[in-house]
C-alpha cells in the first residue's frame, strides 16, 4: 500500500456562524467554492466522439479520462500511433492500445475517484488481507466486551464532531488515503465497538458472527456474496466493508450493542444534515450527539423512511394536549384523535408521480386509498403548484386533515424535481408538514452544476434520501433528515430493558428494531468519494442523459421522440415507426391509433432487447453478437395520454457516450426488425380474410 499520510483538518470555508438564509430565488447558497486544484478533470475521459458535434456549454462535468491527449478520429480510433502495449496489473499481464493504457493508468490515478472502482487484484487483495487481520483480531483477541461506553461521552463527541464532508482530493491536502481512513475507523470504531461474539456476551438476545466468517465468502459462488450486484455500480471498498459489518454484527438499536458506531451514525447524519440545511456549527455541537434530540433517522431503504416521515408528520398533526385531556394519537388513535381536533377524515397530499411507498404509508397509517390525494402534473412531470392551491383549499374547507404534502426531488419514473420552493410556500401558509422525497435527486447537491435544481429543500421538515442509489452504498441504506431535532420526539418509543428513556440509543426513533450498522458504508462513501467526488459522479450521470436526449433530437433516422428535458439522469423517450417520424419531429398531432402504434412498437422494442440473449447480426454466415444493452419501459401521461415509454437512468460511473451510442443503434436495428414483423403478421391477417366475411 502506499505510503500513509494523515487526515488533514478540514480547510473548506465554513458557512457563518449565523443560520444562512435559504433562498427562494432559483438558486441554493453556493456554501463551498469549487476546489482549487489543478485535477480538475476527475479522471473522466471526453465521452462525445467528434461524429457527434453537440457539446454543452458551461459547467458539464464531462470530463476526461485520458487526461487530454489525442485527439479522437471520426471512426473512433485514437490519432496517437496505433500500437500494442502490455499492461501489468497485479502481476497479470493484459494487451491494450495506447489510448486504452493511458485510460486504464489514468483510472489507477490515486487522486482520480474513478480508482475507487476499478480495483486490481493486488489492491482489492493488499485490502482483503489488512481486514482479515482486523476480523480475527476482533472475533479471537481477548478483549473487553465493550457493551457499554468504552469511553467518555465527550472523547467519543470529539472523534466523531466532524459535520463537514471533507474533498476526496489528498492534493487539497484535507483528503484522506485508504489506509489512513481504515486506520482511524480501526482506532475510532473497531478496537473499542461492542464484541457481540463473545462468550460473556450474554446480557441481550444476539447471534454469534462464526470466527471462519472472514472467510466464508472465499469459496462461495460468486452471486452469492457479490454486493455488486445493484442498480448501480459500486466503489470496490464496499465489498470488504460488508464483510467487515458482518463480522462484527453491531446492532445500532442500543449502545450496548453498537458502542461506537452509534455515534459514528449520528455523525454521517450530521454531514448529510449539514449540505441541506445549512446550519451552524454551533447548532450541530449542540444537537449531533445530544440523546434527546435527532437529526434524523437510518433505515433500510427509501419506503421505510418515507413512512417514518409520514408516521412522524401525523403525530405532530394529532399531538397531545394534556390540558384538554388528550393523550395523543400515539395513545388514542386515529379515529379519537380526528374527532378530538374536529377532522373529518386525514390525507396526504402529492404529486401523481409520487413513489409507491406513499401507498404504503397511507395503508399503515389507517387513511386507506382514498388517503392519497393525487395532484395532477405539468407537461415537464412536476406537480401542478395551482392545482394543488386548489386541493388544499378544498381539504381544509370539507375539514380534512392534510399530515403532509410531499414534494419529490427526483421521481422514480422520470427523474424530474418538483418547484419544491413553491410547495414550501404553500406548506407554511397553511401550517402543513412539508416533506421532501429525495431518495434519488437528493445527491444533486453536491453537484455546483445542479444543486440550484433543489431550490427550496432546506424548508422541509422531513427529507428522505437514499444511500444505495447515488450515493454509492450496497443495498438496504436509507435515512431520513429533520430539519427540527426536536421532530423525532413524537415518534419516540421506549422500552425497560433497552432504548430506555434518557438513553442515546438509536432505536427509540426508528420504526425498525434491530439493525445492522451499514451506516459505516455511507460514512465510507462521503469520506473517501467526498463532496467533489460525489457532485462530478452526479454531474456527469445527469449530462449523459441530457447528451442523449440531444442525440435523439438531431439523430439522422428521426428513430425516437424524447417525452421531456431530463431533469437528472432518467430519461424517457419512445420509439418512433419510419411512416410516423415526420410528422413526429415536426410537432404535428397523433391520433389515438398512431399513438398506440407508437406504444405497441416501444413495447416490442423493449422486450426484444430485454429478452434476447444475442442480437443476430445481418450476415447470416456470421456469429451472432453479445446483446448491447437494456432499459426499462414504464407508462405515463404524455400529451393528455397514457403512453408506453423506454426508460432510461444512467448512474453507474463506468458508462461511457460509446455505451449509450450502442443501446441506440441496437435499438434502430430492432425496430426495424419489429416493424418488419408487425408488417408479416398484418399480411397474415389478411390471407383468408374475404372467407371470414
Amino acid at each position: 500500500m502506499p505510503a500513509a499520510s494523515l487526515l488533514q483538518p478540514n480547510t473548506i470555508p465554513h458557512p457563518p456562524s449565523d443560520k444562512p438564509q435559504c433562498a427562494e430565488s432559483a438558486e441554493l447558497p453556493h456554501r463551498h467554492p469549487p476546489p482549487q486544484s489543478d485535477d480538475v478533470d476527475e479522471g473522466f475521459e471526453d465521452d462525445f466522439p467528434d461524429e457527434f458535434p453537440f457539446w454543452y456549454g458551461g459547467a458539464s462535468g464531462v470530463q476526461r479520462m485520458d487526461g487530454g491527449a489525442g485527439d479522437s478520429r471520426a471512426d473512433g480510433s485514437s490519432s496517437d500511433e496505433e500500437s500494442e502495449d502490455t499492461l501489468t496489473e497485479g502481476g497479470a499481464s493484459t494487451t491494450a492500445g495506447s489510448g486504452s493504457a493511458k485510460r486504464r493508468d489514468t483510472y489507477r490515478d490515486q487522486d482520480s475517484v474513478l480508482h475507487y472502482f476499478i480495483a486490481t487484484s493486488q489492491s482489492e487483495q493488499q485490502l482483503d488481507e489488512y481486514l482479515n487481520g482486523i476480523i480475527e483480531a476482533f472475533l479471537n483477541d481477548p478483549s473487553p466486551v465493550y457493551a457499554t461506553k468504552p469511553e467518555s461521552a465527550e472523547t467519543l463527541k470529539s472523534q466523531f464532531g466532524k459535520s463537514i464532508v471533507p474533498n476526496r482530493r489528498m492534493s487539497t491536502g484535507d483528503g484522506a488515503s485508504m489506509e489512513d481512513y481504515l486506520r482511524k475507523v480501526k482506532a475510532n470504531v473497531i478496537d473499542k465497538a461492542t464484541r457481540v461474539s463473545s462468550p460473556k456476551m450474554i446480557g441481550h438476545m444476539v447471534s454469534v458472527p462464526g470466527v471462519d466468517f472472514a472467510i466464508l465468502c472465499a469459496g462461495a459462488d460468486e452471486e452469492y456474496c457479490n454486493p455488486q450486484n445493484q442498480t448501480t455500480a459500486l466503489p470496490y471498498f464496499h465489498r470488504p466493508l460488508a464483510r467487515l459489518l458482518a463480522a462484527m454484527n453491531q446492532n445500532v438499536v442500543k449502545l450496548e450493542t453498537a458502542s461506537t458506531m452509534t455515534f459514528l451514525e449520528r455523525e454521517t447524519i450530521a454531514m448529510l444534515h449539514r449540505e441541506f440545511y445549512l446550519e451552524s456549527d454551533s447548532f450541530y455541537d449542540t444537537y449531533m450527539h445530544s440523546a434527546e434530540h435527532s437529526l434524523g433517522v437510518f433505515a433500510s431503504g427509501g419506503t421505510v423512511a418515507n413512512i417514518t416521515a409520514m408516521w412522524t408528520a401525523r403525530n405532530r398533526a394529532l399531538r397531545a394536549q394534556p390540558e384538554k385531556g388528550f393523550l395523543g394519537v400515539e395513545k388514542a388513535g386515529l379515529f379519537k384523535a380526528l374527532k378530538h381536533y374536529g377532522y373529518e377524515g386525514a390525507v396526504i397530499v402529492g404529486s401523481a408521480l409520487m413513489h409507491y411507498s406513499f401507498k404504503k404509508a397511507a395503508d399503515l397509517l389507517g387513511l386507506g386509498d382514498d388517503g392519497l390525494c393525487l395532484i395532477p402534473t405539468d407537461e415537464n412531470f412536476q406537480i401542478r403548484t395551482d392545482k394543488l392551491k386548489e386541493k388544499i383549499a378544498e381539504l381544509v374547507a370539507d375539514k380534512i386533515l392534510i399530515i403532509a404534502v410531499v414534494g419529490v426531488a427526483g421521481t422514480t419514473e422520470t427523474g424530474s424535481i418538483d418547484p419544491l420552493n413553491d410547495i414550501a410556500t404553500i406548506a407554511r401558509a397553511n401550517s402543513i408538514h412539508f416533506h421532501v422525497d429525495a431518495a434519488w435527486g437528493g445527491p444533486l447537491i453536491f453537484s455546483l452544476e445542479h444543486r440550484s435544481k433543489l431550490a427550496g429543500i432546506c424548508y422541509a421538515d422531513t427529507i428522505t434520501v437514499d444511500g444505495h442509489k447515488q450515493l454509492y452504498t450496497p443495498m438496504g441504506l436509507g435515512l431520513i433528515l429533520m430539519r427540527d431535532p426536536t421532530l423525532a420526539l413524537h415518534i419516540r418509543k421506549t422500552a425497560n430493558y433497552i432504548i430506555r428513556n434518557g438513553s442515546p440509543d438509536l432505536g427509540r426513533y426508528t420504526l425498525e428494531g434491530s439493525r445492522p450498522a451499514t451506516s459505516l458504508h455511507l460514512h465510507a462513501s462521503l469520506h473517501l468519494l467526498g463532496r467533489d467526488g460525489l457532485g462530478s459522479l452526479v454531474t456527469r450521470s445527469a449530462t449523459l442523459v441530457r447528451q442523449m436526449a440531444s442525440r435523439m433530437h438531431c439523430h439522422p433516422n428521426r428513430a425516437f421522440q424524447p417525452l421531456h428535458d431530463p431533469s437528472t439522469n432518467i430519461l424517457l423517450y419512445r420509439y418512433i415507426p419510419k411512416d410516423l417520424r415526420s410528422k413526429v419531429h415536426d410537432g404535428c398531432d397523433l391520433t389515438e391509433d398512431e399513438d398506440d402504434r407508437i406504444g405497441d412498437l416501444t413495447r416490442r422494442v423493449q422486450i426484444a432487447q430485454a429478452s434476447r440473449g444475442v442480437v443476430e447480426d445481418v450476415d447470416p454466415s456470421s456469429s451472432p453478437t453479445p446483446s448491447q444493452g437494456f432499459v426499462s419501459r414504464t407508462r405515463v401521461s404524455f400529451r393528455g395520454r397514457d403512453v408506453d415509454a423506454l426508460r432510461v437512468v444512467i448512474a453507474n460511473p463506468l458508462t461511457r457516450w460509446e455505451d449509450v451510442e450502442s443501446v441506440l443503434v441496437e435499438q434502430v436495428g430492432i425496430g426495424e426488425m419489429v416493424e418488419a414483423e408487425v408488417e408479416r403478421e398484418k399480411r397474415r391477417r389478411w390471407v383468408g380474410w374475404p372467407f371470414d366475411m
